[in-house]
């Protein structure tokens, strides 16, 4: 995949079932343009890629024992 940073954050985050917006800032269109392509990724982040991610990332919440 060839993708900037942000753009994989903004995809990782909207596709999340949990998050219902993403809030983009953005100072200029350039930089509008790049967000905006994060609906273009998100349709290519698998499971797999998303279980990678969290792996990576080391800090996916875990849910409290019952």
């Amino acid at each position: 995949m060839d993708l900037s940073l942000p753009a994989l954050s903004i995809a990782w985050c909207i596709q999340n079932p949990h998050v219902s917006t993403a809030i983009l800032g953005a100072t200029r269109k350039e930089q509008l343009l790049e967000n905006l392509s994060a609906l273009e990724v998100m349709s290519k982040l698998t499971p797999e890629i998303n279980a990678k991610i969290d792996q990576i990332m080391g800090n996916k919440p875990k849910l409290p024992a019952f």
